[in-house]
């Protein structure tokens, strides 16, 4: 029943927008902050939940070498990325039909990513799993995933319009504006260019259809999610947080304090200037200081690295000062 409702959602709201005349919003600016160099030549990369494919297209542009595989189960969605995919011209991504805990693909990949997506299955805990499963010896996952603890408020939002909403389809942002009911993408930190996936009328519908009308939303906790990927994967480490005061990368051990990084990075000692407390962060394990700061900021998302075998001298040195297990 769930999935069937999920996929409704996104058949009248395509996601992250239907609107291909902008490919280049999303660029994957984020990977060489946690590959060193970006993403190599000849791997294979896995997009799990690629949507209308606004990300996947923009890495398969910058990394012309690499190859991409967009896993996409909803019909209109996917449409919308392969005439985004034809008009940037990309030769490197294939879409596919498919979804995360659907039936195995029969591919090892060097890298998976799958951003917003896990939280919207079921069981995420399997999903991680499935994931997992799909990685080769030496390879790299990255997972974005809501936040339970600056989620809280929209999940309140959320439930009251589950509860309300007697709609099926595009009907239900109905109620979504009843109760005048708004997300701004400024809960997560995204300012300026980035708050446009597209130029639209119904922009704001598409965002608020994600937001209000999926039935399955399960929100997380960084512990709860590194406890699972700790079972699967040689080793965890934090990467970012996302919350309305901004979006930086976690630095816990200090690898970027030259000054030289051209990051925005966050330690726990910048959450506090009181002495006392400062030393009671210095106490804390690598996985109590993530969890301090998902707390002080209030995360609405957070991002977590996993890697098998050698993957991880592969990464940055923040990433390498950032492990959890």
């Amino acid at each position: 029943m769930a999935y069937s409702a999920t996929a409704s959602v996104y058949e009248h709201f395509p996601f992250p927008s239907s609107n291909v005349d902008n490919s280049d919003v999303l660029v994957p600016d984020d990977i060489p902050a946690i590959v060193e160099g970006g993403l190599k030549s000849g791997w294979t990369v896995l997009d799990a939940g690629c949507g209308t494919g606004q990300t996947v297209v923009s890495m398969a542009r910058a990394y012309p070498d690499v190859d991409f595989v967009g896993l996409e189960p909803n019909g209109p969605s996917r449409e919308v990325a392969e005439r985004l995919r034809s008009r940037a011209g990309v030769t490197n991504l294939k879409l596919v039909d498919g979804s995360i805990s659907g039936e195995p693909l029969g591919t090892e990949f060097d890298f998976i990513y799958s951003y917003g997506v896990v939280h919207h299955i079921p069981d995420p805990a399997e999903a991680i799993r499935w994931l997992s499963a799909h990685l080769a010896e030496n390879a790299l996952l990255h997972l974005w995933i809501y936040g339970s603890i600056g989620e809280a408020e929209r999940m309140r939002q959320r439930e009251m319009v589950q509860l309300l909403n007697r709609f099926e389809g595009k009907e239900g942002i109905r109620i979504v504006r009843a109760l005048g009911l708004q997300l701004s993408p400024a809960s997560y930190g995204i300012a300026g260019d980035y708050r446009e996936v597209a130029e639209s009328s119904d922009y704001q519908d598409i965002l608020d259809a994600d937001a209000f009308l999926n039935p399955v939303v399960q929100t997380m906790r960084v512990k709860d999610v590194a406890a699972v990927l700790g079972q699967l994967a040689d080793w965890v480490a934090m990467d970012r947080v996302w919350a309305s005061r901004g979006n930086p990368h976690i630095d816990l051990s200090g690898a970027e304090a030259d000054g030289s990084s051209k990051l925005s990075v966050l330690t726990p000692e910048d959450l506090f200037e009181a002495p006392l407390l400062r030393e009671s962060i210095a106490a804390l394990s690598p996985l109590e200081r993530s969890s301090l700061i998902e707390l002080a900021v209030s995360a609405s998302g957070f991002n977590l690295l996993a890697g098998r075998g050698t993957a991880l001298s592969w990464c940055t040195p923040r990433i390498g000062g950032n492990l959890l297990t």
